[in-house]
C-alpha cells in the first residue's frame, strides 16, 4: 500500500497498537541483496536515492521520503549515482485483540497487514522525523530500563510525526515524475508512444526528458520502450500465436520489424527462440539455471524465489513458466518432483550427487542429463552444451568469458597491487573460512588474486576466531553474512565488539560484503555476475 491509497482508509485506531524497538542503525550503501524482513522496518532516506525492490514492485526512494517495510516481505536496494544513507528502525508491532485469552498479539506473516502503514510515502517535514531518527539511533546503546521507556515513547512520536505528515498529494518535483513516466511506459509501452508525448505529461520539453531519462535510468526511452515490447514478445512466443500478432500485441506494424528488434537485443529471431523454447526443457536446481542461460536456454521449469533465488526472479521469472521451490537445498524436493510429473518436460538437467531417492523419481518424469561435480565448471558447460547440441554457443560463451577475465585482471592489477583477500561466512554467531568452488575457480583461478595464506590451517568452512583472522592479517574481507533472524542479532553483536574493530581490514574499511546469490552458486552464468562484482567492489 503507498501513500496514495493510504487516504482512502477508513480513520485507525491508532491506540490499539504497541510497539516493541528492535534496533536503530545509519546505513550507507550502493547496494543491499535481497533480504527476507523478519520485522517491521522503517527506512528513513538521510541523502541519495536508491531503486527499492520489494516483492516484485520497485520503485525510487528519494529523501524526504519513508518506507515502511512487513514482515515475510523481501526488498533489496540499489543506490542511484553515489551512496545511499539511510536510517532503519526495526521493530515489532502487537494489536490489542479484545481478547482475554489473548489481549495483544504479535503482527506477522499475514496479520501485518493489520498495521495500516506499508510501503512508501512523501513527507511534507522530514527535518523533525529525522531529528527523532537520530535521538532514537543515539539512544540505542542504553540499557536502563528509563531508557528503553524513553526510546518507546519517543518511537511511538515519530509514527505521529510520519502520520500527521503524509503528503495527500505531493508538489512538482522531476525526478519523482520521471518515475512516474517509467512506470507509465510499462503499462502503456505497446501503445504509440512519442518523446513529446512523455514529455508534455511531466511538462518539460523533449530533448530535457531523454537527457534526464538516459541520466536516472542509464538507457534511454527508445532502448527502454524497446526492451519492454521484446520481453512482452518473449512471453507470447512460447504460446500457439502466430508471429505477425505477437508483433501487433507489443506495438510494432509488422512482423520483420519485430523480427529485425528482436535479433538486436536477444541475439536470435523469434521463430529461433520459439523453436529453441519448443523442447520443455527444466533445470532441477539453480546451478543448471546458471548453465542453461550461459547458452541462451531459458528453461521451462527451475527453482525461482525472490530471496533464494533473486538474480533469476528479478530477471527471468516471465520466462521461466514453471516456478519449483528454491527453499533451501533441495528441502521440498518431492513437491518439486510432482510439479515436474504434472508438467511433462522432456528433459531435466541436474546435477549427478542429488539422492538416489531423487534420481529414482526424475528418471521416471523424462530423460535426466545428470552432470558430474567432480569436475570444474568449464568442464561441466561444456559437457551438457554437447548433450543439447550446443556446442558452438558454449565456446561463443567462454571466449567471451575469458576477454571479460583479462579485462578483470588488468583492473584489478592497477588498483590491487597483490593485496591479500580472505573469504569469510557469518552464520549464528560463528565465523567460517569461505573458500568456495566459486572463489577458488574465479578469484583466484581466472584473476590471480592473491588468497591470505592460511590454507594450511583452515579448508573450506571450517570455523575460524577473531584472533585468527588478527593474526593472519588479511588486506581485505569479502563477507557473506547469511540473511536470517538469528544470525543478523549476533551480527549486530559482533559488529559492536571491540576484538572485532582489531581486525585491520575492519580499520581500513576493506570488508567487502557478498552474498550467496551469485558467490556460491557454481555456474557459468553466475561466475559471469561475480566477474562483475569482482569489479564494483575491488576495482
Amino acid at each position: 500500500m503507498t501513500s496514495e491509497h493510504a487516504h482512502h482508509k477508513a480513520p485507525t485506531n491508532w491506540e490499539c497498537f504497541i510497539y516493541k524497538l528492535l534496533d536503530v542503525e545509519v546505513i550507507q550503501t550502493t547496494k543491499e541483496s535481497s533480504k527476507l524482513s523478519n520485522t517491521f522496518e522503517l527506512l528513513i532516506v538521510k541523502s541519495g536515492k536508491a531503486r527499492l525492490t520489494i516483492d516484485q514492485e520497485s520503485f525510487l526512494l528519494f529523501k524526504e521520503e519513508v518506507c515502511i517495510i512487513h514482515p515475510s516481505q523481501v526488498y533489496s536496494l540499489k543506490a542511484k549515482n553515489k551512496p545511499f544513507e539511510f536510517l532503519v528502525i526495526t521493530f515489532d508491532c502487537f494489536i490489542d485483540m479484545n481478547d482475554g485469552n489473548r489481549p495483544f498479539v504479535r503482527l506477522q506473516d499475514k496479520k501485518s497487514d493489520r498495521f495500516p502503514l506499508k510501503g512508501r510515502y512523501a513527507l511534507s517535514d522530514t527535518s523533525s522525523v529525522m531529528e527523532l531518527g537520530k535521538r532514537l539511533f543515539h539512544m540505542r546503546e542504553s540499557d536502563g530500563n528509563i531508557d528503553l521507556f524513553q526510546q518507546r515513547i519517543l518511537f511511538e512520536k515519530l509514527l505521529h510525526v510520519i502520520i500527521h505528515h503524509i503528503k495527500k498529494s505531493a508538489p512538482k518535483d522531476t525526478l519523482k515524475a520521471m518515475e512516474k513516466s517509467r512506470l507509465y511506459m510499462e503499462h502503456h509501452f505497446q501503445e504509440n508512444m512519442s518523446i513529446e508525448h512523455l514529455a508534455s505529461r511531466i511538462d518539460v520539453s523533449p530533448k530535457y526528458f531523454s537527457s534526464l531519462f538516459k541520466k536516472e535510468f542509464g538507457i534511454s526511452v527508445t532502448e527502454y520502450v524497446t526492451r519492454l515490447r521484446i520481453n512482452k514478445a518473449k512471453s507470447l512466443l512460447v504460446k500457439d500465436i502466430k508471429i505477425r500478432d505477437v508483433a501487433n500485441e507489443v506495438g510494432y506494424n509488422d512482423e520483420y520489424y519485430l523480427s529485425r528488434k528482436f535479433k538486436q537485443l536477444v541475439g536470435m529471431s523469434p521463430s529461433a527462440y520459439r523453436e529453441r523454447r519448443t523442447k520443455k526443457i527444466a533445470a532441477y536446481d539453480f546451478f543448471s539455471v546458471g548453465h542453461l542461460l550461459a547458452l541462451n536456454i531459458y528453461p521451462f521449469a527451475a527453482p525461482i524465489h525472490p530471496k533464494w533465488t533473486s538474480y533469476y526472479f528479478h530477471h527471468y521469472r516471465k520466462d521461466i513458466p514453471i516456478h519449483l521451490s528454491a527453499f533451501q537445498v533441495n528441502k521440498d524436493w518431492q513437491a518439486n518432483i510432482a510439479l515436474l510429473e504434472k508438467h511433462s518436460p522432456d528433459v531435466i538437467l541436474a546435477k549427478d550427487n542429488i539422492t538416489q531417492g531423487e534420481k529414482a523419481y526424475l528418471d521416471t518424469i523424462a530423460p535426466v542429463i545428470y552432470y558430474p561435480q567432480s569436475v570444474n565448471w568449464r568442464k561441466q558447460f561444456q559437457l551438457i552444451a554437447v548433450v543439447l547440441g550446443e556446442e558452438e554457443e558454449a565456446q561463443t560463451w567462454l571466449k567471451h568469458y575469458d576477454e571479460k577475465v583479462a579485462y578483470t585482471r588488468q583492473q584489478l592489477k592497477n588498483t590491487q597491487g597483490g593485496g591479500t583477500i580472505m573469504p569469510l561466512r557469518f552464520h549464528r554467531g560463528a565465523l567460517y573460512y569461505d573458500n568456495s568452488r566459486t572463489i577458488e575457480d574465479v578469484l583466484y583461478g581466472d584473476l590471480h588474486i592473491s588468497l591470505c595464506p592460511c590454507e594450511k590451517s583452515f579448508k573450506r568452512n571450517d570455523p575460524i576466531n577473531i584472533e585468527d583472522i588478527i593474526h593472519l592479517n588479511p588486506d581485505s574481507i569479502l563477507l557473506n553474512v547469511c540473511q536470517e533472524t538469528k544470525t543478523l542479532e549476533s551480527w549486530e553483536s559482533l559488529k559492536q565488539s571491540s576484538l572485532w574493530h582489531d581486525i585491520r581490514a575492519v580499520r581500513n574499511h576493506s570488508i567487502h560484503f557478498i552474498s550467496s546469490d551469485p558467490w556460491r552458486e557454481y555456474s557459468a552464468s553466475a561466475h559471469d555476475r561475480v566477474l562483475n562484482e569482482v569489479l564494483a567492489i575491488l576495482g
